[in-house]
């Protein structure tokens, strides 16, 4: 019967051979090593700022070459993370190697995430293991662990940088789509912030680590408008991002009542985190960087259960193309660069 089942699935996947083989996955981490390598040769990115504890451990790390082989791990392990969280509670119904392959197409198609050190690049795993923490609440009979579990993980990421604390509200949310918010997990979670925050004092007293929470209400009050021509190309990179999440995003809503309900639920919870992301990006531009490797992790996941199990053509057409508009807006960004460093 299962072996029916996949020869038929086989038939009607258009693109059963790419999202269904371990082919696609090699052939995307040595592309995307390679897109990165280019990228750090030829690409010269805007170095940003760094706050908290990641400017007291990146100041130490001064060989380029080193803080490059960390950000490309990150990513790497982003990625694989990306694909054991599917594999596990498949979100885009299916086991499939489409959400690695978009994370990597979105992530190493933009030089400015790949040719420098960025903390969004970072702290990636630590919000794909709160998600696969928060899954693991639905239909969990006792889900506070997980709750006091992914507060602790966020929390300890706001140590390295302050507005990865704007997620945990979010979560929340996942909470009660999972139907597992109530006092209890509600309170483990609290109590997951109060023990980040309670050993870091105490260290802080030790160490003397930077902390400043009025970073907090400063990055949360503040509009940055745009204000020069990198960041604008940038915006440009952006368009088709947002446009795939809310096309995406769409076509789940029709999809609703052929998914399982569990899958329902997974992606409800990408959905509202992907719209959140975007609209932080929005009230504070500068740091845009740092919260594009969040946002391209969701609409990886969106435009994977979007492409999964497509029967016809024009999907497969619009498959191929947003591979190529996403390349060609790297080899743009990268000559837009050499050609300003020439002039």
């Amino acid at each position: 019967k299962d072996i029916g089942t996949k020869k038929m699935q086989e038939k009607e996947d258009k693109l059963y051979n790419i999202s269904g083989s371990a082919t696609t996955i090699t052939f995307s981490v040595v592309a995307a090593c390679l897109l990165s390598l280019i990228a750090y040769i030829f690409y010269d990115p805007q170095v940003s700022g760094t706050e908290g504890l990641l400017s007291f451990l990146f100041n130490r790390i001064h060989t380029e070459h080193i803080r490059i082989i960390i950000n490309l791990g990150a990513i790497l392990i982003s990625s694989l993370l990306l694909l054991w969280i599917n594999n596990i509670y498949t979100i885009v119904r299916a086991h499939s190697s489409l959400p690695l392959l978009f994370f990597l197409l979105l992530e190493c198609s933009n030089p400015e995430l790949t040719s420098e050190l960025r903390i969004g690049n970072i702290l990636v795993p630590v919000i794909l293991l709160s998600i696969a923490l928060l899954y693991s609440t639905y239909q969990n009979i006792r889900p506070q662990n997980q709750a006091f579990t992914f507060s602790l993980l966020i929390t300890a990421g706001f140590l390295f940088w302050t507005p990865l604390i704007f997620f945990l509200p979010i979560f929340w949310i996942g909470l009660y789509q999972t139907r597992a918010l109530n006092s209890k997990t509600f309170f483990a979670s609290i109590i997951g912030i109060i023990t980040v925050i309670w050993l870091f004092y105490g260290g802080h007293f030790i160490w003397n680590y930077p902390l400043s929470f009025d970073k907090i209400f400063k990055t949360a009050g503040t509009i940055h408008w745009l204000h020069d021509e990198g960041e604008f190309s940038q915006l440009l990179y952006l368009l088709p991002t947002i446009a795939i999440g809310f096309i995406a995003g769409i076509s789940s809503l029709y999809k609703h009542y052929s998914d399982k309900i569990c899958t329902r639920v997974y992606n409800e919870f990408i959905n509202v985190l992907s719209v959140c992301t975007t609209i932080f990006i929005g009230l504070n531009i500068s740091e845009f960087y740092n919260f594009l490797p969040f946002l391209n992790v969701y609409v990886a996941i969106q435009a994977s259960h979007l492409f999964n199990n497509i029967t016809n053509k024009v999907m497969v057409y619009l498959f191929y193309t947003i591979i190529f508009i996403y390349l060609l807006f790297y080899l743009w960004i990268l000559l837009q660069d050499l050609v300003s460093g020439v002039i």
